[in-house]
């Protein structure tokens, strides 16, 4: 009777390992199936989802402060001691969901924003809301670090789309998270999907560092822009 209990018990434990096995194996094909396949898109697009994957890859914390800061570290992450321009940056260890944008397009080699920024507010300082902070002329150490001054900029030079759908890799979405008509987040969509809904790349109080989350509908979308080739 001992050995008939041991011999089923073997079965039973055996019979468990190999469901989850099956389990874990269907899961890791499905995750696979759940993303963007890298030749669906375009070379700009692939760009800047590189860029975006590598801020991920460091995920630095954000910065609860968002304070405003002189932008002395290079692009390499490297302490200069005064201001840089172009190519500057904050501390590469901190930052808020604009320095995701930044940093995802100079490491996509796609533009510098603190650069693109600034001559094109010499050029048309009137398109962007300067009011807002009281600001009279460019500033290369916060224009960039803006969510509304970078979703004028994106509506200008870039290719913008319906915020209810048409989602790709590499897209930028802005959000008005107090649903005040003042956009105040941005990320950059994944090529990661779960339950078909894009995740997104973005820097966020919660959970306080750069992420990939499901976070494309969690806020009101005010902005949806995509590179132009």
């Amino acid at each position: 009777m001992n050995f008939l209990v041991l011999i089923l018990l073997v079965f039973f434990v055996c019979n468990e390992d190999s469901n989850e096995n099956i389990r874990i194996s269907k899961e890791i094909e499905t995750i696979e199936k759940l993303t963007t396949p890298d030749s669906l898109l375009t070379p700009g697009q692939r760009k800047v989802l590189n860029g975006a994957k590598l801020t991920l890859r460091h995920g630095y914390e954000y910065d609860m402060t968002m304070g405003y800061y002189i932008t002395e570290y290079n692009d390499k992450g490297q302490y200069i001691g005064e201001r840089v321009f172009p190519g500057g940056d904050i501390n590469p260890d901190i930052g808020v969901c604009t320095d995701v944008i930044i940093r995802a397009l100079r490491l996509g080699e796609v533009i510098d924003l603190q650069k693109a920024l600034n001559e094109d507010i010499k050029k048309a300082v009137k398109d962007y809301p300067m009011h807002r902070w009281g600001s009279k002329k460019p500033d290369p150490n916060i224009d960039q670090r803006r969510v509304m001054n970078l979703e004028v900029w994106f509506g200008k030079y870039w290719t913008q789309l319906n915020t209810e759908g048409d989602w790709q890799p590499g897209d930028i979405v802005v959000w008005d998270m107090a649903k005040s008509g003042n956009s105040d987040h941005i990320g950059i969509v994944s090529d990661k999907i779960v339950n078909g809904r894009y995740w997104v790349i973005h820097n966020h109080p919660d959970p306080g560092f750069v992420a990939e989350e499901d976070k494309l509908f969690y806020w009101k979308i005010s902005g949806h822009y995509r590179i132009k080739e």
